[in-house]
């Protein structure tokens, strides 16, 4: 039961998303001079107004410890895209045979080579 919070707030973080941890303030929004570039990249859905958006950022923010855990997560993109260059660039069969060649493991690929 203890490890719920910690779940939930990876589960929350991950949803969220980067702009937890690098989302402008509100005085950054309420800037005549450069509101109007944070309303137009944090807005959303149409119906749904960018403060209130950023309301619920902070909120997941401040209920979830803060910014290091997202900034864990998403650092260098996101866990999904992580494991997508990982499959991509890791040649994971060659491991796989070099790994059970490590450990002794002969299989019948091996042994036709």
């Amino acid at each position: 039961m203890t490890q719920l919070i910690y779940d939930i707030d990876r589960l929350a973080q991950d949803i969220g998303g980067g702009i937890i941890a690098t989302m402008p303030s509100e005085s950054d929004l309420r800037n005549p001079e450069i509101g109007k570039y944070v309303d137009k990249y944090l807005k959303g859905v149409a119906d749904v107004p960018t403060e209130d958006r950023m309301r619920i950022g902070r909120l997941i923010e401040n209920m979830t410890g803060g910014t290091a855990l997202v900034e864990s997560m998403h650092g260098a993109g996101s866990p999904q895209a992580q494991k997508v260059m990982y499959s991509k660039l890791s040649n994971l069969e060659k491991k796989k045979e070099f790994a059970a060649h490590l450990a002794g493991i002969h299989s019948d690929k091996s042994e036709e080579e």
